[in-house]
């Protein structure tokens, strides 16, 4: 019931729509949980704190996020070119620690079989990476 409450209390996201804010939330949430059902300490109100002061923690940082870019780009990222004009930039894609095969697997799931049907790969936000295709 507890779990619950906090699930209502941060809001709906599906899962593909999560920013790593709200997986840490989640994880956070879990580890909380644990611990009164299966160590020594069966405290339920000291579960149902702390669940509680995380999730009023995840509401401000959204409430944050929203009203400042800024502070909003600082928690979860902002989306990164990572092939465009027929080139890939390996010094983002070796930051993100992604490879050809990650992009050329991205244009796959899109129908696409050759590096020139797309004109731009994106690194998103929340890890996946869109293809915008060529036109031409």
């Amino acid at each position: 019931m507890i779990l619950l409450f906090a699930v209502r209390l941060v809001g709906r996201r599906t899962a593909s729509q999560m920013a790593p804010f709200d997986l840490v939330v989640l994880f956070l949430f879990a580890g909380i949980t644990i611990t009164p059902v299966l160590a020594d300490d069966h405290s339920m109100t000291g579960a149902f704190s702390a669940i509680c002061t995380i999730g009023l923690m995840h509401i401000a940082v959204s409430w944050m996020k929203m009203h400042s870019d800024r502070f909003g780009r600082i928690v979860d990222g902002t989306p990164v070119v990572v092939f465009e004009n027929g080139d890939f930039n390996r010094r983002r894609m070796r930051r993100l620690r992604l490879t050809q095969q990650d992009i050329m697997a991205a244009a796959r799931q899109r129908g696409l079989m050759r590096l020139d049907q797309v004109r731009y790969a994106v690194a998103e936000r929340d890890g996946k990476i869109s293809i915008v295709e060529d036109e031409a």
